[in-house]
């Protein structure tokens, strides 16, 4: 019967619990609500045990990182040791070499002189000659020919360290797909072009965080938009034309709250493959900045959260179907 104790079968006094809508006579519905309170002191110790753990876990993050930036430290130094080292012993045996040079030129000379003053066997010629040959042992003392000087490199013997926050890619809506579990977004095949939205995993909302990305391969006319959007903000192929999309595209176009400004705080779309692209959300400030780590160009957008509420999610949207996006391209 509808109006029974699930228990007991009694039909008088009968309750109804709103959370399993089950029924139950007031004696069962007691000893349901009992089990319900070791349920809920179950999941508050559950709780705490995590709180418990999780500040421990910070702390272990925290000094491991610590213990990684400084092992990158006292490397660099000693790289750095060793070949101030090698180039002092580099300078010390060109001086020498170039000392004993001197030397040598300055004894024979010596001689030709101490013999024509003892012969009294010269004449303007060798005057000239000796004289010429003075001023030479005096520009070869004067002038250093060794010079230290920075040796320019695209591959420095010291890499530059940097601190980036990990994401990956995980919704998609159109002519997108992500692969390389997470960490490649591309465009699928479609001759015409279409754009589709890429999103990444997780969520932003204090703080400042840093997000890298490789451009893996454009198409030969580029057209792609990366930036953030609010997680309130629904799934669409246009997603750059969203109120709550910010972010930087092709064509030197600058989205806020998802209208194009041309080449807005000097942003240009200067892009090639293989470039390296730092995204800093700025949680705390309302803002994001990117950074093309080649050209060295930068550009700011300020975020208005009536537009763009937190929390911001990681957001793409790509148009041609050569296009291929990485993320975390240092930490596969």
């Amino acid at each position: 019967m509808a109006n029974e104790c699930a228990i007991c079968h009694k039909t008088i006094g009968i309750l109804k619990c709103q959370g399993c809508e089950v029924m139950f006579c007031i004696n069962d519905y007691n000893l349901h609500r009992g089990e319900l309170h070791q349920q809920f002191n179950a999941l508050m110790d559950e709780f705490n045990q995590f709180q418990d753990a999780s500040v421990n876990e910070t702390v272990n993050a925290e000094q491991l990182l610590f213990d990684r930036t400084n092992t990158w430290e006292m490397q660099s130094i000693q790289k750095i040791k060793e070949t101030a080292e090698e180039t002092r012993h580099l300078v010390a045996t060109l001086i020498k070499s170039r000392n004993e040079e001197n030397s040598l030129r300055t004894r024979e000379l010596i001689e030709k002189l101490q013999k024509g003053q003892q012969t009294e066997n010269f004449d303007e010629r060798n005057l000239t000659k000796w004289k010429q040959e003075l001023n030479e042992l005096k520009l070869l003392v004067s002038k250093l020919d060794i010079y230290v000087d920075e040796q320019k490199s695209t591959d420095p013997f010291i890499m530059k360290i940097f601190a980036s926050e990990k994401d990956v890619f995980e919704q998609t809506c159109g002519d997108v797909c992500i692969q390389d579990n997470g960490l490649l977004a591309c465009h699928t095949f479609n001759l015409f072009g279409n754009s589709g939205e890429i999103r990444g995993k997780k969520q932003y909302r204090v703080g400042v965080h840093r997000i890298r990305f490789k451009i893996d391969n454009l198409d030969i006319h580029p057209w792609w938009f990366f930036g953030i959007i609010s997680k309130s903000a629904s799934m669409q192929t246009n997603s750059e034309c969203l109120s709550s999309a910010y972010g930087w595209a092709g064509h030197d176009d600058v989205y806020v709250n998802g209208k194009p400004f041309k080449k807005m705080n000097g942003y240009t779309s200067d892009y090639s493959t293989g470039d390296i692209i730092e995204l800093t959300i700025d949680c705390e400030h309302h803002q994001i900045q990117m950074t093309n780590i080649r050209s060295k160009k930068s550009n700011e957008i300020n975020i208005n959260l009536s537009h763009c509420p937190l929390p911001w999610m990681l957001h793409l949207n790509l148009f041609h179907i050569q296009t291929r996006i990485r993320i975390n391209p240092f930490n596969q």
